[in-house]
């Protein structure tokens, strides 16, 4: 019935775009028009799914109509607005409307008629307002909605006015299908409109029986549902597509690659280097892709003259003419990284440039591509957050009151499939129907079967992280501007249908991190960049394990390899960036490439034309970009093979879809002479390991600011620290820092009064050297009196005061480099006194040698979480068993020392006597106890099993 609204209306009201689409198609129209609340985030999928449905789409958007929208207490009708013409008033309307934003997006009366829209007026309208704005030549446009939601007397009132014959029939749909109203509840909660009229998309016959209950006759029903089968026969508009920004070009792209070569050292004469340039410029030329590298030269070039720039990352370091432009700042040749894993030849769309940005200086880009474009051409990106089986099941639970670990058994017994297949936004529901513990919650609760039809939902609307769009015109040409956030209301996938220009703007902290450091040490950020990749003391970081700061090489995964191997390449940095993930770790690939690293096995060719692709990764497939030369150059796959398979492996599509191009490459690994079995085993291989293979020209990228890292931390380890710190918010995060550099004979003073000011600083006194805190670590002070301190300090003006007070006896959250240790020692008597004769072990020590050992360790208790192991979720596990007998309650606790922190547990049959006391005494992160007990070490895993236990005191 003339609109509809969809999920895009984000939590007030629900409907995919293919279920309106099959409720037009039963009603058997001819145009469809979708009219989501304050919301155009569904136009380029109702395009797509109109046009596929032979319907004419037309476009619009309801809005929140306000006699007054700054009143204090605002009152509203919705209107309905259309694009006539073009979509660009209904982009102006709307972005108008969120720039008004009270408890929704407002308009005026008078914005909501005075313009090119087709509007259709909703139900509690001010007819008086009405009349005084709407002249009798805006009348051809202004329509009044005759649905379920219009009582008896707002009829009789308009049928008064000279808009009485201004009806069209229309529904007032929350939802599309009757059956979907507890959907609709589920997904809506308080803002459920909950109303005793149909709230679905109505047929024909359905609308006149609510005609007839507001009392028109039949002529009028008749004139109404004529009227709205007209109302867009002169409709035209359609979604345009955007154009790029024209950018000034001082010089031909060749003359600008040329000019950066001898900057860059670089000779364009190599036969190598020249037929890549050639190459490169000529695919860019035939594409029309030359205004996009004068754009991002341009931005890149202004930015890494002003502030600290990553390399970039991703494909485009694949690109040397991205190189000699310095957008990027990776020589593609060196590496083999290959350009077609940039630009596909294959798709006329722009490639993607990601670059980092320091993260506190990344908002200056987007004020200087406004500066130079035009703020109007200029937008952040918006997105949308689909309802996913976590998110869909635990809505539900919240809704239904179903405790929480009921939905998370479910959720641990996920179905799991790859993007690509056609069931992969239906994991909830097979789950819910195939596993046992999904119809064990179905049959308890079949009313939360609704959580399976939210999967795949839109959710909420949000701001992309970094994208940022720049278009030829206002961006409100193509689509309206959310004013509060500054985004676009489409997402990633409809920004491409529409051909904009999407840069991508990434903050990054490290590269902020490091350059504080170089400014404290005061050496030049240019340094980074033509640093050798080979020097000894950035290895010696390495070896020597402080990773600490180290860009990447701070989580367990990647620095449990880095303690493997003895660095001595830069390879090293960017093979295991791209080994520690779950895929090689699990598929055996990290251990390969380690055990040849290390001389302990020869690397394994499985046919000797694939050493030439295999040597540098040690036999071992750990890049896409092998997959894709292996593929090109051994299986005589096209270029669009190829790309599918790197676009499946960046999804993690996985076999299934590979082996659609297995017998074209093992039929031209075999014309190379590689026997049939090989090519078998081959293929295989590539499947599997290419299923987790990784973007080198990202992992080289990456692995270059982890250099840097171990360049700055060997040189200037000092400032490199203070950084560290000034952006570690964590205090134990920063205490690990403090006490590596105090292995070093580095030496740090939480604060001083005199000196400290908002950063961690290296200060230098009677020829020691040493860190100083700043005052915003001090208990008491915060932002606003740290600055009243610097700003005293500055003029020469006495402290206020309580800062004086607070800062002569400064507690820090890092007094202490060993709090557990130094709490015991202050406030307890020496261990033999307190009749504890075992000595303590440190549990960094605790290993598999202590498996199914006895020993004692002296740790604060940081969390304690007792449950009965008769709760469904363990019962389940059991395999259905329940544990018999009076103690059924157990307490699972997170330990941790000085030095590292593992699991422990209190056996039910113990808990009375060792778990309550715990449970009881409480003080989470501040109550050391002594604890003996018995180590469980199974695959890497650590269980201290509890069973004396003494309290020795409280952390200060």
């Amino acid at each position: 019935m003339l609109k509809v609204r969809t999920g895009y209306s984000f939590r007030s009201a629900v409907g995919s775009i293919g279920e309106a689409i099959e409720a037009f198609k039963a009603a058997d129209a001819t145009k469809a028009a979708i009219a989501d609340t304050s919301s155009s985030y569904g136009f380029v999928r109702w395009k797509k799914a109109c046009l596929a449905a032979n319907l004419q789409p037309i476009y619009g958007v309801e809005l929140a109509v306000s006699p007054d929208i700054h009143a204090k207490k605002v009152t509203t009708d919705y209107w309905s607005f259309f694009a006539v013409d073009d979509l660009e008033p209904l982009n102006q309307l709307v972005s108008t409307a969120t720039s008004q934003f009270r408890y929704n997006p407002l308009i005026t009366y008078e914005q909501a008629i005075d313009n090119p829209l087709i509007k259709v007026v909703g139900h509690r309208a001010l007819l008086d307002r009405i009349e005084s704005w709407a002249e009798d030549a805006e009348l051809s446009r202004l329509w009044f909605g005759l649905s379920p939601a219009v009582s008896t007397g707002y009829f009789r009132s308009v049928q008064r006015t000279k808009f009485a014959d201004r009806w069209v029939a229309t529904s007032t749909n929350r939802y599309i299908t009757e059956d979907q109203f507890g959907l609709y509840e589920t997904i809506c909660g308080r803002n459920a409109n909950t109303q005793t009229y149909p709230q679905h998309f109505l047929s024909k016959d359905e609308w006149r029986r609510e005609a007839d209950r507001i009392g028109l006759t039949d002529e009028q029903a008749q004139d109404a549902l004529e009227n709205a089968e007209r109302l867009f026969d002169d409709v035209t508009a359609e979604l345009p597509k955007a154009t790029l920004a024209k950018p000034e070009r001082p010089d031909t792209l060749r003359n600008m690659c040329a000019e950066g070569a001898k900057r860059l050292g670089v000779d364009l004469s190599d036969e190598t280097y020249a037929d890549r340039l050639d190459r490169e410029l000529g695919l860019i030329e035939d594409k029309g892709f030359e205004d996009y590298f004068y754009i991002m030269s341009d931005i890149c070039s202004w930015a890494r003259d002003r502030m600290l720039v990553g390399p970039a990352r991703g494909s485009a370091c694949g690109s040397l003419v991205c190189y000699l432009l310095r957008i990027t700042t990776i020589d593609p040749i060196p590496h083999g990284l290959i350009f077609e894993r940039f630009i596909d030849i294959n798709r006329p769309d722009l490639p993607d440039v990601d670059v980092d940005f320091s993260d506190t200086k990344r908002h200056l880009v987007l004020e200087y591509i406004k500066q130079k474009y035009g703020e109007d051409r200029v937008s952040q990106l918006g997105t949308v957050g689909m309802y996913q089986p976590r998110s869909a099941l635990n809505e539900v639970g919240g809704a239904f009151d179903i405790p929480k670990w009921e939905t998370e058994a479910v959720l641990d017994t996920l179905i799991k499939r790859s993007s690509a297949d056609s069931r992969a936004q239906d994991k909830l529901e097979d789950t819910i129907n195939a596993t046992k513990e999904g119809k064990q919650f179905a049959t308890k609760y079949p009313f939360a079967r609704v959580a399976y039809d939210m999967e795949g939902r839109p959710r909420y609307p949000g701001k992309h992280a970094a994208a940022i769009l720049l278009t030829e015109k206002p961006v409100r040409t193509y689509v309206p501007v959310d004013e509060r956030a500054g985004t676009t209301m489409c997402d990633k996938k409809d920004a491409e249908e529409l051909d904009f220009l999407k840069i991508d703007a990434l903050g990054l902290t490290q590269l902020s991190i490091l350059e504080e450091a170089m400014e404290q040490a005061g050496v030049d950020r240019s340094v980074l960049d033509e640093l050798e990749p080979n020097d000894p003391k950035a290895f010696e970081v390495m070896n020597d394990k402080k990773f600490t700061g180290i860009f990447q090489f701070m989580g367990a995964a990647v620095k449990s390899l880095a303690t493997r191997i003895k660095f001595d390449r830069f390879d090293d940095f960017s093979a295991l960036s791209a080994l520690g993930r779950p895929g090689p770790l699990a598929t055996g690939g990290a251990d390969e490439w380690i055990a040849v690293r290390n001389g302990l096995k020869e690397p394994f060719y499985p046919h000797e034309v694939f050493k030439p692709y295999l040597e540098e990764t040690l036999g071992v497939i750990i890049y896409q970009e092998q997959v894709m030369t292996i593929g090109r150059e051994i299986g005589g796959l096209s270029w669009e093979d190829v790309t599918a398979l790197r676009k499946a492996m960046s999804k993690s599509l996985g076999k299934e879809y590979f082996d659609q191009f297995g017998d074209k490459f093992k039929s031209g690994a075999e014309s190379k002479g590689v026997p049939r079995e090989t090519c078998e085993k081959l293929w295989d291989d590539m499947c599997a390991y290419g299923a987790w293979a990784f973007n080198k020209s990202h992992a080289v990228a990456y692995g270059r600011i982890s250099y840097w890292c171990a360049w700055m931390k060997a040189y200037h380890p000092y400032e490199f620290a203070a950084a560290t710190l000034t952006h570690e918010g964590d205090p134990k995060r920063q205490i690990e820092i403090l006490r590596e550099l105090a292995r070093e004979d580095i030496n740090y003073t939480p604060v001083d009064p005199e000196i400290s000011d908002d950063k961690w600083r290296v200060k230098r006194k009677e020829g020691k050297t040493y860190l100083v805190g700043p005052v915003t670590a001090v208990k008491g002070i915060g932002p606003k009196m740290a600055s009243q301190i610097i700003s005293c300090r500055q003029l020469g003006a006495p402290l206020p005061e309580r800062a004086q007070k607070l800062l002569a006896n400064a507690v820090t959250p890092v007094d202490s480099l060993y709090p557990v240790r130094d709490a015991v020692a202050r406030n307890c008597p020496p261990l033999d006194e307190m009749n504890i004769l075992s000595e303590p072990v440190p549990l960094h020590k605790i290993g598999p040698d202590h498996h199914n050992k006895s020993f004692l360790v002296i740790v604060r208790i940081d969390k304690i979480k007792p449950n009965d192991e008769n709760e469904e979720v363990y019962v389940a596990r059991r395999g259905g068993k329940r544990i018999s007998g009076p103690h059924t309650t157990r307490l699972i606790l997170k330990i941790s020392d000085d030095t590292d922190e593992i699991v422990a547990k209190v056996h039910r049959n113990h808990y009375d006597k060792l778990g309550k006391p715990i449970v009881e005494l409480g003080g989470a992160g501040k109550v050391i106890y002594a604890l003996k007990g018995q180590l469980a070490y199974l695959d890497g895993f650590r269980l201290f099993n509890i069973h004396r236990i003494k309290y020795l005191t409280r952390l200060a």
